[in-house]
């Protein structure tokens, strides 16, 4: 399985998540930042470059601040109800 990682050393703002991540998988200039539009393109598929089955690994999760933090714990919560409902996705969040 393909492996999408995210070092979230730097992170403070949801916004510097959701950089890491559309970089990493290509998304378009015009993809939501919300978790609607997540759920939508990655157990829906076929608007990011790079498409399911993968797992991701977010590292350093600890040096998060802020915001940052939360979105972290609620994007690793999507991800398990994305696997939980047959889509081939995973993740490990690693301190």
């Amino acid at each position: 399985m393909r492996q999408i990682r995210l070092d979230a050393t730097e992170w403070k703002t949801r916004n510097d998540f959701y950089g890491a991540f559309f970089s990493a998988v290509g998304a378009p200039s015009w993809h939501g930042r919300n978790f609607d539009a997540l759920n939508d393109s990655i157990g829906t598929g076929q608007i990011n470059e790079v498409e399911v089955p993968y797992g991701i690994v977010i590292a350093n999760s600890a040096a998060a601040k802020g915001e940052a933090q939360a979105i972290i714990h609620e994007f690793a919560n999507l991800i398990r109800r994305l696997a939980e409902g047959g889509c081939p996705v995973q993740i490990v969040v690693r301190p």
